[in-house]
């Protein structure tokens, strides 16, 4: 992409590391309220994420990613990603994806607290199996 077309800066990180820093089109993101995509002159903004997908298009092409929890912050045409965990859609086996998602959903809870990890993992998993149907290896 040419820097005169550069519209937005997006970085993307993970614990692990640093998944994706340049200049972006659009990024969709999975928010807490609601899925809403950035583009240049959005308003500021911190939101909360849910597990989903993060959808970058630079223009050229279209990166991906299954994502955890975590946040964005969109400020001054830029747009940071911090994210509990991010996996690139080819590497995902629908069949695992589907087990995993299978043993979240019959997990027995005895509290509050394994009942929320339960439900989130519930809402994780389905997005993985989703994505793992779907892409083509």
């Amino acid at each position: 992409m040419e820097s005169g077309s550069a519209e937005l800066t997006v970085s993307i990180y993970s614990p692990e590391k640093k998944l994706l820093e340049e200049p972006a089109v659009s990024v969709g993101l999975p928010g807490k309220k609601g899925n809403f995509t950035v583009l240049r002159g959005h308003a500021n903004l911190v939101a909360e994420l849910e597990a989903g997908i993060v959808h970058v298009q630079t223009g050229s092409r279209d990166e991906l990613y299954v994502v955890d929890s975590g946040f964005a912050e969109v400020k001054n045409n830029q747009v940071i990603v911090l994210v509990e965990g991010a996996t690139d859609p080819k590497d995902l086996d629908a069949a695992q994806e589907r087990a995993a998602l299978e043993e979240a959903l019959n997990r027995a809870t005895e509290n509050p607290v394994q009942y929320a990890k339960k439900q989130h993992d519930i809402s994780l998993r389905r997005v993985r199996a989703r994505v793992a149907d779907t892409v083509k290896k």
